[in-house]
């Protein structure tokens, strides 16, 4: 005995450090301590809960609970994650045969997809809950959970309206509506074919065989279920998928035993016992003990017959004990859960009259506000009625104030108009001093030619242009002022930069703002270019500027 619990020790101690040692989980853990962010944290979260989900039911769904409460302190929107997590615990709840539970959290589940418009996982609920109402035998709500998820599915997802047709057909046939489950079956294997959903496609196959087999008799040809069974068997035999195996051997050997190949039938069911008890699936181990122990008594070995039929009596017990035990789990659970809502109804009932208390405690409050509010309308009447005689008054010298602006605003129109026309007053004074200059020069040079004794200048001419010429020089005295007035701003400038400018330096300044050249102001002013050469000189030097520094672009640029 002391062996026994050693060994037993041992055995534990070894399978729960191998399953430590797993490099699956030991991958998931690091994945969730690595995570760079909470939303990355909680899809490894949810990673490891799916691997639970095969291994530990209680573990996975502590884990879903864990990752619900994490939930809450997440920075991210949460409502997909949120989703998935009532969509496993519907899963999980329906395992444990906890159907209101599961209904409970599939519809938290949809709801949230609903919200967020996520059509495939919409499609995913509603087929689950369709399932859970199969499960139940309730049919006519499953067909309607089953149509829905048909009906959203307008993308479409093709592999998952397969999957909504084809459990639509289980469910017609459960209801032995034998015309509708061909129906339906047949667009899912059309939909399969085209996806390239080969399980899905040769898992219906299994179907539309178990389908036909209640509807022929021994008359008919069986030759087409017959290769479509052994083409099934062969695909799962690749896939190494042990359950739709078995199906389909089980399917083979009814064939036989229909068409009275009574040795090939228990040979078939040979294969399908040894494939579900692999696999533990009591209910194909017990459908082909009861066709092993037919085919027996067709072959005449009645005692393989009553043998196989005694353990066919004791699975069918077996699986009806178990499928019991479930019932009577179910009807607790209900019972349970029937009674925690009629606790939070009477919990709802005590609320509702604490409602009702603070309804009237609140109504004498509103009243009191009531009162309170009327008293400030008064008193904001009175405000009001003030702020607008306050208003009214500020908007006549608002007004008034308009009235002056605009005139100024007119007065700084007929200015500005004038320095427009002064402007232009100014630009033809500069034209004509221009050919002023030139006059000069002219003037020049027929003095040079007259002290040559040149005969076509004569002195009568050029005493004619010196009189003409005095009456330019009278037309560049206007200039200049125009110049000053017009570059009024730009000489305020200059002054107040350079305050110890002279009189000179500025009146050359303002020549070489209007852009003229230096033998151009050398003219004006009477002088020498060598002297307009000489007081730019200086000019730099007065204006602080550098040998490399340009006198004009500077003076321009004020």
């Amino acid at each position: 005995m002391r062996k026994l619990i050693c060994l037993f020790l041992i055995l534990a101690s070894w399978f729960s450090f191998s399953q430590e040692e797993d490099p699956r989980l030991l991958e998931l853990k690091e994945a969730i301590q690595n995570a760079d962010n909470d939303s990355l944290k909680i899809v490894n979260y949810l990673r490891l809960n799916k691997y639970y989900h095969f291994r530990d039911l209680n573990k996975a769904d502590s884990l879903l609970s864990k990752i619900l409460v994490m939930l809450d302190t997440v920075n991210y929107d949460s409502r997909i994650h949120r989703g998935q997590i009532f969509d496993r615990r519907g899963v999980i709840s329906r395992i444990r045969s906890n159907y209101p539970e599961s209904l409970l959290n599939y519809n938290k589940a949809k709801d949230i997809y609903e919200e967020i418009k996520d059509t495939n996982k919409l499609i995913n609920v509603n087929t689950n809950i369709g399932n859970l109402y199969d499960y139940q035998y309730d049919y006519v709500n499953g067909a309607k959970y089953f149509k829905k998820s048909i009906e959203i599915n307008t993308i479409p997802f093709k592999e998952q309206l397969g999957v909504s047709y084809r459990l639509l057909a289980g469910n017609y046939n459960h209801r032995e509506m034998r015309d509708s489950a061909f129906y339906y079956l047949k667009k899912a294997r059309t939909i399969f074919k085209e996806t390239d959903a080969d399980v899905e496609y040769f898992a219906s196959n299994i179907q539309f065989v178990r389908y036909s087999l209640d509807d022929l008799d021994e008359n008919d040809s069986y030759d087409d279920l017959i290769k479509m069974t052994k083409q099934t068997i062969s695909f799962f035999k690749t896939k190494g998928h042990k359950h739709y195996l078995s199906e389909s051997y089980r399917d083979l050997a009814d064939i036989n035993f229909r068409l009275k190949n009574y040795t090939l039938a228990k040979k078939y069911t040979d294969t399908t016992i040894a494939i579900a008890n692999q696999i533990e699936k009591k209910h194909l181990e017990s459908r082909a003990y009861k066709l092993r122990s037919q085919a027996n008594e067709r072959l005449g070995k009645f005692k393989n017959a009553l043998k196989d039929f005694q353990v066919y009596e004791k699975t069918q017990n077996e699986i009806y004990t178990e499928k019991k035990s479930k019932e009577i789990i179910r009807i607790e659970v209900a019972n349970e859960f029937a009674k925690k809502k009629m606790k939070d109804s009477i919990l709802f009932v005590k609320q509702k009259e604490i409602l009702v208390l603070e309804k009237d405690k609140a109504l004498a409050q509103n009243k009191f506000i009531g009162l309170l509010s009327f008293i400030g309308l008064v008193i904001t009447f009175f405000v009001i009625r003030g702020l607008r005689k306050k208003w009214l008054k500020e908007r006549k010298l608002g007004e008034q104030f308009e009235r002056k602006l605009k005139q100024s605003d007119e007065k700084i129109s007929v200015l500005n108009s004038e320095v427009a026309t002064k402007k232009e007053e100014v630009n033809q004074l500069l034209t004509e001093t221009v050919i002023h200059l030139n006059t000069k020069e002219k003037l020049a040079e027929n003095l040079a030619k007259l002290s040559q004794e040149e005969g076509d200048v004569t002195l009568k001419g050029i005493i004619a242009d010196l009189k003409a010429d005095k009456l330019e020089d009278s037309k560049v005295l206007i200039l200049k002022k125009n110049i000053e007035t017009l570059n009024y701003d730009f000489l305020k400038t200059l002054k107040n930069l350079h305050p110890n400018l002279t009189k000179t330096d500025i009146e050359v300044c303002s020549f070489i703002k209007i852009g003229l050249s230096r033998k151009e102001i050398s003219s004006l002013r009477n002088t020498s270019l060598d002297a307009i050469k000489s007081t730019r000189f200086r000019l730099k030097k007065k204006l602080n500027l550098s040998q490399n520094d340009s006198l004009d672009e500077y003076i321009r640029s004020l």
